[in-house]
């Protein structure tokens, strides 16, 4: 019995058939990814918030914007002058004495010394540096600490009413 067989030279695959099937699934690839990129970006760009460059140096000519994007979003300085300043040598001792104030600007981080000038928002009792928070509020009409509004409320919420009780008569 032979044993040798003959190759059909159709039953070999040829080289350059291989190398262009794997270029067109590289090419395709690519063509995929750049286009997955593109978008991508392309929806970073349309999407992302425009913010204006801020120039903080006090011009005395413009006292009024000129467009809604750069009005004063914090703060106006009349409001900010009427919240209380003390020293923390007299924050220290009106304290109640459960309650502990903070030893330090939680802006600047430093420690209060007694002879440092302290800023009180009224509505959540924080203090801060007076040279740290004003200009945080003059930005941000927040609370640096707890994000609240330091202005007081105008109108009472429902949970704040308290209804009056009844007295029963006996």
């Amino acid at each position: 019995m032979d044993t040798t067989t003959t190759l059909d030279p159709s039953d070999i695959p040829q080289q350059g058939q291989n190398t262009i099937s794997f270029n067109y699934g590289l090419g395709l690839s690519l063509g995929v990814l750049s286009f997955i990129v593109i978008i991508t970006y392309s929806s970073y760009v349309c999407t992302r918030p425009t913010t204006p460059n801020r120039d903080f140096s006090t011009d005395s000519d413009s006292d009024t914007p000129s467009t809604a994007a750069e009005q004063q979003l914090g703060l106006d300085e009349a409001t900010l002058l009427n919240f209380p300043q003390l020293l923390y040598s007299q924050a220290k001792l009106h304290q109640h004495h459960g309650s502990s104030a903070a030893s330090g600007c939680s802006i600047c981080l430093a420690e209060y010394k007694d002879a440092d000038v302290l800023r009180l928002l009224p509505e959540c009792g924080h203090l801060f540096h007076l040279k740290c928070v004003d200009p945080w509020l003059r930005l941000n009409p927040t609370c640096p600490i707890c994000r609240n509004s330091p202005m007081p409320t105008p109108l009472a919420t429902p949970a704040a009413e308290v209804a009056p009780l009844r007295v029963l008569a006996a």
